[in-house]
């Protein structure tokens, strides 16, 4: 068969898309009083952590202090965590996340996650980003073609894939398949991306151009990444919040702007971890 010359023009994205608010200086999400339990184990204990919209927040500390456990919370996916409770506050814009009132699905379609490994279906990129499209209800094939053009190449795919879509989804770059992925999450026009380590599974290089494009997603979307890498950290966030075992759970040490956390650090603990001390 042969392959075009060109590679297609954009497609005109659907006209009904909300447009997305400017970033407010108040808090998007705000969590109090947090607390996550695994049947008899407190996981997260009396956590309070404002996060701003339009930046990127990185949650660091030591494996086993609750980072994860906090993320999954912000969505919802503790609920298919068996025997998981979750008690406290979790504002997120004026939806009290934790009602049982809540639209679960519409709450994740507006906060994406993205997971450590990537985790493409086995099936063809285009599939991939059809399947989700679909279970929220967007039928119409000239919508669903304009998504996937705009998704991929907001994340740097479209050039790389535009020839291939039907090819499988497993064949790509374990970097591409991460793209692939955020791309997955951004075909549902989510207003916060949760990031559970994205990077950790990569290639240095492949990390590089993750990375370049998480932060170029700063602004548009509200990102909250667990992340172990300091110097990360540092690059990418607007602000970072240091989780600690205490006591025997997950608990919030100090959060701070990204400037002020690593060079003005309030808490020991902070410093220490920092300098390599601690952690």
């Amino acid at each position: 068969m042969n392959q075009p010359n060109t590679i297609p023009a954009l497609k005109p994205s659907d006209s009904k898309r909300t447009p997305r608010p400017h970033p407010s200086s108040e808090p998007f999400i705000f969590t109090e009083n947090l607390n996550v339990r695994y049947g008899s184990q407190q996981a997260l204990g009396g956590v309070s952590l404002s996060i701003k919209q339009g930046k990127i927040t990185a949650l660091v500390g030591p494996s086993g202090s609750g980072k994860t456990s906090f993320l999954t919370c912000l969505n919802r996916l503790t609920d298919l965590v068996p025997h998981c409770q979750v008690s406290g506050s979790i504002q997120f814009g004026k939806i009290d996340v934790l009602s049982p009132d809540t639209n679960v699905l519409q709450l994740r379609r507006r906060i994406g996650m993205i997971f450590q490994k990537p985790n493409p279906f086995p099936f063809s990129i285009r599939k991939n980003l059809v399947f989700p499209l679909r279970e929220h209800g967007i039928k119409d094939t000239a919508t669903i073609d304009a998504r996937i053009q705009e998704s991929l190449t907001r994340v740097g795919l479209w050039k790389e894939v535009y020839d291939r879509l039907d090819s499988s989804a497993l064949a790509l770059s374990g970097g591409q398949q991460q793209r692939l992925c955020i791309a997955r999450a951004l075909s549902l026009s989510p207003e916060v991306l949760l990031m559970d380590e994205p990077c950790s599974a990569l290639d240095p290089i492949s990390s590089g151009v993750v990375e370049d494009l998480i932060a170029s997603l700063r602004g548009p979307y509200t990102i909250v990444m667990v992340t172990h890498n300091l110097a990360q950290a540092r690059r990418m966030a607007d602000h970072v919040a240091l989780f600690w075992l205490q006591h025997g759970n997950g608990q919030i040490i100090e959060s701070q702007p990204t400037r002020e956390f690593f060079h003005h650090p309030q808490h020991k603990l902070t410093k220490e971890y920092i300098d390599g001390v601690r952690g």
